[in-house]
């Protein structure tokens, strides 16, 4: 399954971006809905919504309220980071409660892929902060991260583990075939929201190849 990360700002230009497609992760903090809109936008059952808002745009009660509207809305997901801790995320998931919206609880690190031991006790402690899925994006610096970040689906499973930068993109495509329920693509019509991003067509195109 591959998620169409809208980075656009604005619904009717972050909405062009997902083309017709039936998956989208909102990235409330680059779209900046207001609630209604964010209300309409997941009353389309037709499409499949991860919503998340990363920090720094808005503050944190803010981008909490947004996070449990989503929940109660009709998102798929709600992905929430680590960092925000476990009282937040207890409160995501009891906004999820009575409904079909999961809680993917994510860890980003943007300078270095830690070791498999401490990705593991990451891993374990995003499902003690009650995730029913894992999310892991590493930057790879060399080709030993990706057997790192690879060795996750070993071990774990409801998990979505890859690495980011040049190196890390063979990660995308081969955490599908390891074990993850989907992974993010960048719109064939809009810029990548992480560094090593396939866009739609360019995913589309490689897992053909590996069919």
């Amino acid at each position: 399954m591959l998620y169409i990360c809208l980075s656009a700002p604005g619904v009717d230009q972050a909405m062009k971006q997902l083309n017709g497609n039936k998956h989208a992760e909102l990235r409330i903090d680059l779209v900046k809905p207001s609630i209604d809109e964010l209300k309409q936008l997941l009353a389309d059952k037709n499409i499949d919504f991860i919503v998340t808002c990363r920090p720094g745009v808005f503050d944190e009660e803010t981008s909490m309220q947004y996070l449990e509207t989503a929940a109660k809305s009709g998102a798929k997901y709600i992905d929430i980071e680590i960092e925000r801790g476990i009282e937040k995320a207890q409160r995501i998931k009891n906004a999820c409660q009575g409904t079909n919206c999961k809680l993917i609880v994510s860890y980003h690190n943007f300078k270095e892929t830690p070791s498999a031991e401490s990705l593991t006790e990451i891993i374990d402690q995003c499902f003690e902060n009650h995730a029913d899925i894992v999310k892991i994006a590493c930057q790879v610096n060399s080709v030993d991260d990706n057997a790192t970040i690879l060795s996750m689906y070993n071990k774990h499973k409801n998990i979505v583990v890859f690495g980011m930068g040049s190196l890390g993109k063979i990660t995308r495509l081969a955490s599908l075939k390891c074990g993850a329920e989907f992974t993010y693509v960048a719109s064939d019509y809009g810029n990548a929201t992480a560094p090593g991003q396939f866009t739609y067509s360019q995913m589309k195109t490689a897992l053909e190849m590996v069919q």
